[in-house]
This record gives structure tokens, C-alpha cells and sequence, in this order.
């Protein structure tokens, strides 16, 4: 080979090794299709009675009827690669920016304390159910990799002082009983410090003390949903027919949830179903059924309890 074709080999090496475009290992997917994606057999519509609601003068008070569903709201994306977006199935911005990359450590790490999994997240909260009996305005998106208490345990305290008081073996044990629960069907609202199977809520980051990537990743997306609530991003109207209260200690129970990408599950789960239950198979070497493997798109359902009359 003279010396002109090898310099346009390296040219080329160069530009495929810089350019994530052209990357050979470049994460692609289907992108999120609310049609196939949306298991709409959960929404499970039901009337269940008349109700009435307070409204401002000269009203006074208003008639309706109470429907209780579950609303596909918010499609969260957990990402081992910075700004890679299985919602999408591309990237939406540059992931060369390793110190935001995700990791996973195996189990053959030196020590228990040392298998880990961190990942990135993406939230988008948007009406999926049009002409709904009673709809919210809580929608916008969230990304991570632009929120530095997602990168920090120590710096995610700021919104939850509380974390500090089950850093302790004995609250980890405590968890075992809301992970029992919840694979029975049982979820535990009096522990919002747990998240059944995946453990702990705080700190509320992207590290996760699992090593076993998809529920991990379940626990990444349990965690960011939790934080929405404590933002006052997202409200919860299962609590009041009403209206829609914030709740920056979430209800567990009004929220279900499964996974579309890098493949599709059936049914949905409360939030902290064991990973077990729905994992073979999802997640294979290099590419998934929809989807690059270790990138993960959930499909959150919440339960909605409202009054007709009012938003």
C-alpha cells in the first residue's frame, strides 16, 4: 500500500473514531411509538360514583362523576451512554463526555460494595390519553445529564435532608420487607424510603448499589420519578378528585410501570417488581428487540381518581 491510501485510511479511522455518526458501536433503536408502545389495556376506565367539588364564587360548588384510571403520563429513558435517547432512537447530543457515561460492575468486582450500575436518565411527562375525563398540567421534560445532584450522592441531599437518617444497614434491611410485598402484589406507601426489589430511594442519583443492569436501571427510573414529585414537577390526582396535589413524598402505589425498550413487557408493575419477573431475554449483547442493549425506555402509568367538574 503506497503512502497516499494510507493516508486516507487514517483520515478515515480518524474521522469514524471522532464522529459518533459514523461510530461502529453507535446506539440506535425504534423510536417511541405511543400506538404500540402505550399497553392500553392498562388504562382499566371506571365510574365510580357522583361527585362534588368546591368552585370559586358565585358557583359555590359543582356536580360530576367520579372515573378512576390509569393515565399514561411520562416515558422515561435510562442510558448507559450520555444524551443517547432510546425515546428517539438516536442520539440528541454529544456523548463524548465520558464523565457522564453510565457503568455497570459485575459481580466479580472485589467486594459486594463495589458491584454498581449508574445511568443517566431522561423524563418526558406529556397527555398520551386525549378527551380524558379529567386532565393536568404538570408536563415538561427532564434531563440529568444538566443536573449536577444526579451525578453526586452527597450534593443530592439538598433536596432530600432526610436521606441521612436510613444511611444505615438497619433501614437497608427494612427494605426486604417492602421488596417481599411488592412481589406479592403489595406495595408499601408507609416506606417511601424503599423501592421494593431495587432497594433504597436515596440517594437520589444515578448510582445504584445492583449490579444486575435492568433492575438497576428500573430503580434509576423509580428514583427520577420520586424526584419529579419532590420538585413539584409532576402532581399525584389520585389523592384528591378535586385537583391534583404535589407530593413531594410520593405514593408508590399510584404508580405502575414497564418496559418498552430494549424490548417490550407485559403487564405493568407497581414500581420495585423484582426484574426477574420480566428481564429474559430483554436485554441481549450489542442490540435488543427495538433497541441497543443498556439503554432502557419505561412506560409510567398514574392512577387517576377525578371529578369530572374539575381540572
Amino acid at each position: 500500500m503506497n503512502n497516499k491510501y494510507k493516508i486516507i485510511l487514517l483520515t478515515l479511522i480518524i474521522l469514524i473514531g471522532c464522529n459518533p455518526a459514523f461510530a461502529l458501536n453507535q446506539k440506535r433503536g425504534d423510536s417511541f411509538n405511543s400506538a404500540s408502545d402505550v399497553h392500553w389495556e392498562e388504562i382499566q376506565m371506571r365510574f365510580k360514583g357522583i361527585c362534588i367539588c368546591p368552585r370559586p364564587p358565585p358557583v359555590f360548588e359543582e356536580e360530576g362523576e367520579v372515573w378512576e384510571y390509569w393515565e399514561p403520563f411520562l416515558v422515561e429513558g435510562t442510558v448507559s451512554e450520555p444524551y443517547y435517547s432510546p425515546y428517539q432512537g438516536s442520539y440528541i447530543g454529544s456523548p463524548s463526555i465520558d464523565e457522564l457515561g453510565g457503568t455497570n460492575s459485575s459481580s466479580d468486582a472485589a467486594n459486594v460494595t463495589n458491584e454498581y450500575t449508574f445511568a443517566q436518565a431522561h423524563a418526558w411527562l406529556f397527555t398520551m390519553m386525549y378527551y380524558q375525563p379529567c386532565e393536568h398540567r404538570d408536563y415538561g421534560m427532564w434531563m440529568t445529564e444538566h443536573d449536577s445532584m444526579w451525578q453526586d450522592d452527597e450534593m443530592s441531599a439538598i433536596i432530600t435532608p432526610e436521606s441521612a437518617g436510613y444511611a444505615n444497614k438497619a433501614a437497608v434491611l427494612a427494605c426486604m420487607a417492602d421488596a417481599a410485598a411488592v412481589n406479592l402484589g403489595y406495595t408499601l406507601d408507609f416506606m417511601p424510603q424503599c423501592i421494593g426489589s431495587g432497594g433504597m430511594s436515596y440517594p437520589m442519583t444515578g448510582r445504584v448499589q445492583d449490579d444486575n443492569i435492568v433492575q438497576a436501571n428500573n430503580t434509576a427510573a423509580s428514583r427520577l420519578l420520586y424526584k419529579l414529585n419532590r420538585l413539584f414537577l409532576i402532581c399525584d390526582p389520585a389523592d384528591n378528585p378535586c385537583g391534583c396535589n404535589y407530593t413531594p413524598i410520593w405514593t408508590k402505589s399510584h404508580y405502575k410501570v414497564h418496559v418498552i425498550r430494549p424490548g417490550d413487557r407485559r403487564p405493568a408493575y407497581p414500581v420495585g417488581k423484582a426484574a426477574k419477573f420480566y428481564d429474559s431475554g430483554l436485554n441481549p449483547a450489542y442490540q435488543g428487540a427495538k433497541g441497543s442493549n443498556d439503554e432502557f425506555l419505561w412506560m409510567f402509568y398514574r392512577k387517576q381518581l377525578c371529578c369530572t367538574c374539575c381540572e
